[in-house]
């Protein structure tokens, strides 16, 4: 996949903008329980959105009692979009 299609599958939907959002102002890792709470979105919605995040390698899975997600910081792509979003103030500046 070239860098043109792993962004538009990245931040293909406003549902993965949220929850890029949410993992990035979020200090540990999070369930989907967590994201629903601080997205607002379906649960369905999240799973998918997390496969698709996976998959292109923007969030890290890790299975221990329940499965748990986080930003990949080693992924370019996706910390320039959240370097970006930063810059705009739609991501606070926690660090």
């Amino acid at each position: 996949m070239d860098s043109k299609e792993e962004i538009e599958k990245g931040i293909g939907s406003l549902g993965k903008i949220k929850i890029i959002k949410a993992l990035t102002e979020e200090s540990k890792l999070a369930t989907i329980y967590l994201l629903h709470k601080k997205t607002h979105l379906k649960r369905d919605d999240i799973k998918k959105n997390l496969d698709d995040l996976v998959n292109i390698g923007w969030v890290r899975q890790s299975k221990y009692a329940n499965v748990m997600y986080s930003i990949n910081p080693n992924n370019r792509l996706v910390s320039l979009f959240i370097a970006y979003l930063k810059e705009i103030g739609y991501i606070e500046q926690i660090d």
